[in-house]
């Protein structure tokens, strides 16, 4: 009889023994920024860590790199931890957002500013965001000065990002410019200068750098090369045009940023 009244205790203690011992039978993986990932079938693949998450062990297979994580802490108790490639700083990207002013571009009569949003978890690939008005007058040395623009880049951080990151990426914008022109008007027999609004498109192939002074602040250097297309273009039947539909163009960016997760 008291055999037969401990046996559901006896089951009970079991359970939950088993139930203790599989939650704690997880391998753990800690990140450089703190997040610890809980794990299974862990492999390591040169600079890839692949695994699948605990709670789906046959759910998809995640991937981190190397340099992104701290320690694996297995379920035996083993711990294996990575060390930290030294770029000259140790500096580890934390922040996925930045803004920024672009300076140099007050040299072409803007105020220019920069939104940058990195979207994937090893920092490699960003959504960039510029914003510029223009406050150039008619009798400005620029030709199409801006009244204003936006763009959207994509760039890539073939290297990583660390104390100093090199990106590369392609890069649209819409402007709405004023535009100088010279038409002949065949009664007078003279030229008629106008100064038009104009809608603009351009692309341009992106190179540049970014040097981080912390985890927070840091100075983007960066120059564009591409074409600048006047929507609005209206040919002078009569061929005296000073100007042309589409020009080589080129951007430049010294901008300060401040990054923040």
């Amino acid at each position: 009889m008291k055999t037969t009244q401990r046996l559901p205790i006896l089951l009970a203690f079991a359970f939950f023994t088993l139930v203790g011992f599989a939650t704690q039978a997880q391998d753990i993986i800690t990140m450089r920024n703190g997040e610890q990932v809980k794990a299974r079938n862990i492999e390591i693949e040169g600079t890839i860590v692949k695994y699948k998450k605990f709670e789906s062990p046959e759910g998809a297979t995640y991937s981190k790199y190397t340099k992104d994580v701290a320690k694996i802490t297995y379920e035996n108790g083993d711990v294996e931890e990575f060390a930290q490639k030294d770029t000259g700083s140790n500096f580890n990207v934390v922040g996925r957002n930045l803004v920024g002013y672009n300076y140099f571009d007050l040299s072409t009569l803007n105020f220019s500013f920069i939104y940058e949003r990195v979207l994937t978890e090893d920092n490699a690939v960003s959504l960039y965001i510029p914003v510029r008005i223009g406050f150039a007058q008619s009798s400005s040395y620029l030709e199409r000065p801006n009244n204003y623009g936006a763009g959207l880049g994509i760039f890539v951080y073939p290297f990583g990002q660390g104390k100093i990151s090199y990106y590369t990426g392609p890069m649209f914008m819409y402007s709405n410019r004023q535009v100088y022109m010279d038409y002949y008007d065949p009664i007078t027999g003279q030229n008629i200068s106008t100064e038009e609004d104009h809608n603009h498109v351009s692309a341009y192939v992106m190179n540049g750098f970014k040097l981080n002074f912390n985890q927070n602040l840091g100075i983007n250097f960066s120059l564009g090369l591409g074409f600048l297309m006047d929507n609005d273009f209206v040919e002078d039947p009569n061929g005296y045009n000073y100007y042309d539909q589409t020009i080589f163009h080129a951007l430049g960016e010294i901008s300060l940023f401040y990054r923040f997760k």
